[in-house]
């Protein structure tokens, strides 16, 4: 009998899980959405019964793919922060408040005149935003007394998953670390928790232990619900990211990764933390190495050529979007390094790294009459790329060896060769886009005692590496990048005290 191991993803906007077999072949996949209900003043919400009944759903039409198997774990892994209450039995004691929630935004601001962020920076190395629980229990406290006063326990997604398939609680090191973690010693700083005045909230966070650990077994009642067996493993839940870095088999300090989806990612692997009041991006522990993720996610990433191919219908529609991109790909190709001039700033939706500005706006410099629809394409591509190159100069400088890179952008060749030679290292691209699954599914197998996770995710993946072509062009360009968005960004600092008349 075929033996697989499953992997769970409960994302903000949908739910995957997907079956695979120990050398990594994915045999089963389900998804479904989720629903999220947004609240006046910049409030996201998800109702947690829903989030698990959409669980359900996922789980029994994967269980039902797989025909009979064996099944010998399951991994799970989540979207991270926000604010999960639960009361002292485990039941809702409100509605799920998300990692994007920006209700706390002035609260935020007005700490930032004190030490507290500062406080919270040096001790996770994290700038502290709107949607973290610390800020978020402020929130509640103040606005839902009730709220407050009947939760027992603070979760985040992932643990209001694993308690409802096992019964048990536990968070891991990924998850916990923002904002209350002492990233130098892993354990919560009472330090941090006063600094945000949570002192009521030290005793309802979970103690945070290893992704690779058992959390517990599948109850009797999610087996009838689920369709899984009674009994079988689950690990302690992850944070998405974490899941993803496992299946790309990243462990060790100085590895390096990449994101190019709707926002971009740049994650590297340290286990070197200078403490810093305003750290660049965020921090979060590996869910099983002795090493720090360096999170530094600029806001805007394939979403930029999204919209910007949406503004061309004509020259660059098409029935598909391997269509679209293949059309803006043919005119880009035309254009050389630096878009003849043009400089396209991706902030399309603020920044929040290699710095934060809410407020900031993307805009183009550089154009001219001649100025064509490929060089203003180039410069999209090119934007995007340079923003990962900002982080990275920032946080580390370049890197010194070959990046992975994964998301819808590394589908499309012509901007893996563009981020090639804007880093200056060899890019990484599997054909594989499964990697939160299968890292989580690794974490599972690992937890029901079937070998360390990192070497359980190793399977055979083909790469495709786009080596640097023209690396040295894009040292003048990035230096015009630099200085153009240095003084967008004081621009803006001054157009945002303008208040323009609406007619």
């Amino acid at each position: 009998m075929e033996k697989l191991w499953l992997g769970l993803d409960v994302g903000t906007t949908a739910v995957k899980a997907a079956a695979y077999t120990p050398d990594g072949r994915q045999v089963a996949l389900a998804e479904a959405p989720s629903k999220i209900t947004q609240v006046s003043g910049g409030g996201t919400e998800q109702d947690m019964d829903q989030v698990w009944q959409t669980v359900v759903t996922v789980l029994s039409d994967l269980v039902a793919q797989c025909g009979g198997a064996e099944i010998e774990a399951l991994g799970i892994a989540a979207q991270g922060d926000g604010l999960w209450c639960v009361t002292a039995k485990g039941a809702p004691a409100g509605p799920a408040m998300l990692w994007n929630d920006t209700r706390t935004a002035d609260d935020l601001d007005a700490l930032k005149a004190t030490d507290a962020t500062a406080v919270i920076g040096r001790g996770c190395n994290t700038s502290l935003w709107s949607g973290t629980s610390g800020m978020l229990w402020r929130w509640v406290r103040k606005n839902r007394p009730e709220m407050a006063a009947n939760t027992g326990h603070i979760l985040t997604c992932v643990d209001w998953i694993g308690l409802n398939l096992t019964g048990e609680m536990a968070t891991d090191f990924s998850d916990a670390t923002i904002p209350f973690l002492d990233i130098a010693n892993r354990r919560y700083a009472p330090a941090q928790i006063e600094a945000l005045e949570c002192g009521d909230l030290a005793g309802k966070l979970l103690a945070p232990r290893a992704a690779d650990s058992v959390l517990g077994q599948i109850t009797d009642a999610a087996a009838t619900a689920t369709s899984l067996p009674a009994g079988l493993t689950v690990s302690v839940g992850t944070l998405d990211l974490s899941a993803m870095i496992v299946g790309m088999g990243l462990h060790r300090a100085g590895e390096t990764m990449m994101i190019m989806g709707t926002t971009a990612v740049v994650n590297i692997l340290t286990d070197q933390i200078q403490p810093a009041d305003a750290p660049v991006g965020a921090s979060c522990l590996h869910p099983t190495a002795p090493v720090t993720i360096r999170v530094l996610a600029p806001t805007t990433g394939a979403a930029a050529f999204d919209w910007f191919a949406a503004l061309h219908p004509q020259s660059l529609g098409g029935a598909s979007t391997g269509e679209i991109a293949g059309r803006m790909n043919a005119l880009v190709e035309t254009v050389p390094p630096g878009a003849n001039g043009v400089t396209f700033l991706p902030y399309l939706n603020g920044e929040r790294a290699p710095f934060v500005a809410p407020n900031l706006r993307g805009a183009f410099h550089g154009l001219s009459s001649t100025t064509s629809t490929g060089d203003m394409g180039r410069a999209v591509m090119e934007g995007a790329a340079l923003s990962l190159r900002h982080c990275f100069e920032e946080e580390t400088g370049l890197p010194t060896s070959s990046v992975q890179l994964t998301g819808g952008g590394s589908k499309n060749p012509v901007w893996c060769q563009i981020i090639a030679d804007v880093v200056g290292q060899p890019v990484l691209v599997s054909q594989a886009s499964d990697h939160g699954l299968w890292g989580a599914a690794a974490l599972g197998a690992s937890a029901a005692g079937l070998g360390e996770a990192v070497t359980l995710a190793r399977r055979d993946e083909r790469l495709q590496s786009y080596t640097p072509q023209n690396h040295a062009a894009y040292g003048p360009v990035y230096a015009r990048y630099a200085v153009i968005s240095r003084y967008h960004r004081a621009l803006q600092a001054e157009l945002n005290t303008l208040r323009e008349t609406k007619t």
